[in-house]
């Protein structure tokens, strides 16, 4: 495994761990996790539609913040 492979799986374990604390859910966290997403669009564009959108609604609620709709 190259050791860039390697700190990617690391950094996507951090963030899951991160994303599972309430101490760590801030705004920053919530967009380092979007800019993650959007940079491996091609890998999410696999995943259905509802699935996504479930994910994002359960983050929503989740949130101890109010998250805005990105505009592109």
């Amino acid at each position: 495994m190259s050791k860039v492979k390697q700190l990617n799986e690391m950094l996507m374990d951090a963030l899951v761990r991160d994303l599972q604390d309430p101490d760590k859910c801030t705004p920053g966290l919530y967009t380092v996790v979007r800019g993650i997403v959007n940079d491996n669009r091609q890998e999410a564009d696999g995943i259905p539609t509802e699935a996504v959108e479930r994910v994002e609604q359960a983050m929503a609620e989740a949130a101890p913040f109010k998250i805005k709709e990105a505009t592109y």
